[in-house]
């Protein structure tokens, strides 16, 4: 390959990096998510608590919790004990549609105790998170 071939293609490289968002984990965060925060988590009768509802969702206050890549949230819950379950559904919507089960490293379970739960999303994605606890 000509020189002038490989200045061109080191030329698109770098151009397609610096496309990509400045770099791994721009806008990450680590945080408290207060209750206050979730105004339409609910404890069903059963004792599972969850975070927001699933799809539809008519109330924009409703929307799912913004999952920043590379960031770790402690989000309070008000079981008083510790989970035995955390399950996580992410999406690319805020209002939840088209979710999934969260997995691997875009959904990390870290500490749990009896007022919080820490969670970690070790991608450089963008989720919307709904959760889960029982």
């Amino acid at each position: 390959m000509s020189r002038i071939a490989w200045a061109a293609a080191l030329s698109l490289l770098g151009f397609l990096g610096s496309a990509c968002g400045g770099g791994p984990c721009g806008d990450a965060e680590d945080r408290l998510v207060p209750l206050s925060e979730l105004p339409c988590s609910r404890t069903s009768a059963e004792g599972v608590w969850e975070s927001h509802p699933f799809p539809p969702i008519s109330d924009a206050q409703c929307f799912w919790l913004e999952f920043r890549g590379c960031s770790k949230y402690q989000v309070e819950h008000p079981l008083g004990r510790a989970p035995v379950n955390v399950l996580g559904y992410t999406s690319f919507d805020q209002d939840g549609s088209f979710s999934t089960p969260a997995s691997g490293n875009s959904f990390v379970v870290g500490e749990v105790s009896d007022s919080t739960v820490t969670i970690r999303n070790a991608q450089n994605q963008l989720f919307y998170l709904r959760l889960t606890l029982d």
